[in-house]
């Protein structure tokens, strides 16, 4: 009887811990049936700061920026006190291209000023011939410390207008850990560590010098919040807007 009981307490305690380390996945969808209230969750929510109004819209293409495309950087994010490691991922478009045609995508949110972030860019290289690169950066109080760049034409290639492309960076500590889609599939671009500053924070995006679309925003982990559908791994099915607000 004693082992029964004995293998009852390890088997439910093995449950509890499974339960409370799933990982749970938040998806601000912005061309789902529930694009409305996930826009006004993210543009308009308690939590939610920009440098600048981007003029932020939702259209059919997702949240989208005006078309102005001279002028600086416009970043929007969601803070977070108690998100640690986690996975942001977020698939967007370009509508139309200025100079860098940067896309930005946010980590380690904390406001406009402080964060750490990774985007696509185009320059000039030496040679005076356009290219793509992926860059990481860790801004504090408002000054960008840039990271590494990724340079690889296999990875990024010659982006397009309308056509989906994605970043996602996976939070480890000070380490993220990036890919890109490349409109067909994940490549591994590579990895920053980003010292010391900040051990939590919440998500975002950006743009410079371009006009994008975002189709989707989302974090996977540990520290998201429990009213979050639990899911295996990012991209497989998270709550929607009507049970994240009754708190399912």
């Amino acid at each position: 009887m004693k082992s029964k009981w004995f293998v009852l307490t390890i088997a439910v305690t093995l449950a509890l811990f499974a339960l409370n380390n799933l990982a749970s996945a938040l998806t601000y969808d912005f061309v789902g049936n529930n694009a409305k209230q996930w826009f006004e969750e993210f543009v308009n929510g308690d939590n939610t700061s920009m440098n600048e109004d981007a003029g932020w819209t939702l259209t059919a293409d997702g949240l989208t920026a005006n078309d102005n495309v001279g002028t600086g950087h416009q970043r929007i994010g969601i803070a977070a006190a108690d998100w640690t490691d986690y996975t942001v991922e977020a698939k967007f478009k370009f509508l139309k291209f200025g100079t860098y045609n940067e896309s930005h995508v946010y980590c380690r949110w904390q406001d406009e000023k402080n964060n750490y972030f990774f985007r696509t860019i185009k320059r000039n290289n030496a040679g005076n011939q356009n290219f793509w690169s992926i860059e990481w950066l860790r801004k504090v109080a408002g000054t960008d410390n840039e990271g590494d760049v990724t340079d690889d034409v296999n990875i990024i290639a010659d982006l397009k207008v309308n056509t989906i492309y994605g970043l996602r960076g996976k939070v480890t500590d000070q380490v993220v850990d990036v890919e890109f889609f490349n409109g067909s599939k994940w490549l591994a671009a590579g990895s920053i560590t980003y010292p010391g500053t900040y051990k939590t924070g919440g998500i975002g995006v950006g743009r410079s010098s371009c006009q994008v679309a975002w189709q989707y925003i989302s974090v996977n982990g540990a520290g998201i919040p429990s009213d979050a559908t639990p899911v295996e791994a990012l991209g497989k099915s998270a709550t929607t807007w009507g049970e994240l607000k009754k708190g399912i």
